[in-house]
């Protein structure tokens, strides 16, 4: 059973069961004050029956029985006791009158008494003058009464069914245009391929839970993308790029092999397969870094203390280029930068900021190069800056591309992966990266990770 008819089911049957329970109060209110207005009306007769047969003064009993005459309707089935308290026992034990015993206690306890049998009503009281004490009966069939409940009986009913089926009509309609939004994405994600993974789902502004599970969809597509893209490089350029040294590998063997050669020219083609041995581990090395960085799905985040984050940036471009003249830039930094956080990974994010400083001190050609961070109400903002040789302009869109070198890098050693990499791993942050570069002025490129 699809959601959308269990939800018009649920949502028929609470409304039903409103309805029903309403229709039962109204019905049992309306019978019960046709009921009560009844029981006065009988009692009404009841006193005007014993004036009029009892009164003392005969003048009063005449203007009485005028009115009981002239007046009052003659109702159904209606009937008309007057009975001396003495004989009341008799009349009890003969079973004259069809009511309980305790009715004719309550007339003498409590000067009244009603009963009802079905829609046969009988009202008692009480009487007294100098003749004696006497109880008045007065009973009738009250067949508005019966009429009246059968009518509303059947209006109710009636209307309770029309109004389910109206109910389950609008629940189907309701639960449908709920349902609406499940069903778009539902079929904005078939429409995803693995082709077309750079699709996303659209999100309406708000913060529902259907716009929460479009951005989980958008999440779960950024994730398999970059981890799609990542595999795609890493199996279309790690065969060429480790062609190369393997090449040199086994054509410096093959050479040292072909004869026999003299200590030094097989140390010299021993130093050329090590040599392209060293580039081949390095260049594995990068490419599984970047394999790595597209299907970690599942990071374990944490509070990155910024300071030292920074503090282990230039730690690790001191070490690997001494002659760097890298510097802190400190002018944006908060207040708090001693314990400031960001919720991240560590290890990512010191690679990537390493790999934006490191290339920043390749190819700054002795120029300083500067570190600095900043904050918005949104972002966490590393800012890389440095007067280097900068990247043409045509080079720029393929920044991003695994091993793709500026045309301007000369001999600069190099594989391509660090930019690659870093926005990986910014990707899997959630964060931005924008490079804005000119020929032999420099290069400024900055990172954004949200605050939360």
């Amino acid at each position: 059973m699809k959601i959308q008819t269990k939800i018009a089911l649920l949502f028929t049957a609470i409304c039903t069961f409103i309805i029903v329970g309403l229709s039962i109060a109204v019905y049992h209110f309306a019978i019960r004050r046709a009921f009560q207005d009844f029981f006065t009306r009988l009692e009404l007769r009841a006193t005007i029956a014993a004036r009029a047969t009892l009164d003392e003064h005969s003048q009063s009993a005449i203007v009485f029985e005028q009115v009981r005459n002239e007046h009052l309707q003659r109702l159904p089935e209606e009937q008309e006791y007057i009975v001396k308290l003495d004989t009341l026992q008799k009349l009890v034990d003969k079973g004259s009158i069809p009511v309980p015993k305790i009715f004719f206690q309550q007339i003498i306890d409590n000067r009244t008494a009603s009963y009802r049998k079905g829609f046969h009503f009988y009202k008692g009281i009480f009487y007294q003058n100098s003749t004696g004490r006497f109880a008045i009966i007065i009973s009738a069939d009250h067949s508005y009464a019966r009429n009246f409940s059968s009518g509303l009986k059947t209006i109710l009913i009636i209307a309770n069914l029309v109004s389910t089926i109206v109910i389950f009509s609008v629940g189907i309609l309701f639960s449908k245009q709920i349902l609406q939004p499940i069903r778009k994405i539902t079929q904005e994600v078939n429409n995803i391929s693995a082709t077309w993974l750079h699709k996303r789902v659209s999100i309406k502004p708000g913060s529902d839970e259907i716009s929460e599970l479009a951005d989980t969809f958008n999440n779960m597509l950024m994730r398999l993308e970059t981890s799609f893209e990542s595999q795609n490089n890493f199996v279309s350029n790690a065969s060429h790029e480790l062609n190369t040294p393997l090449t040199a590998i086994i054509g410096e063997t093959e050479y040292a092999l072909a004869k026999t050669r003299n200590p030094e020219q097989y140390q010299q083609s021993l130093q050329v397969v090590l040599n392209q041995a060293e580039k081949l581990k390095n260049i594995t090395r990068s490419l599984l870094e970047l394999a790595q960085s597209g299907f970690t799905g599942n990071l374990s985040f944490e509070q990155v203390l910024v300071i030292e984050l920074l503090q282990n940036v230039e730690k690790v471009a001191n070490s690997i280029y001494p002659d760097c003249k890298l510097a802190l830039d400190n002018s944006l930094q908060p207040s708090d930068i001693d314990t400031f956080t960001i919720p991240g990974n560590f290890h990512l994010l010191e690679l990537c900021i390493s790999n934006i400083v490191l290339n920043a001190c390749k190819y700054s050609t002795g120029e300083d190069v500067k570190l600095a961070f900043a904050t918005t109400d949104k972002y966490a903002i590393f800012i890389v800056r440095d007067k280097g040789i900068g990247i043409p302009e045509p080079d720029m869109p393929h920044l991003f591309d695994p091993f793709f070198r500026a045309s301007n890098v000369n001999s600069a050693k190099g594989y391509g992966i660090g930019l690659p990499l870093a926005q990986n791993i910014i990707k899997l942050h959630k964060g931005v990266i924008n490079i804005s570069s000119k020929v032999a002025e420099g290069t400024e490129v900055v990172v954004k990770i949200p605050k939360s």
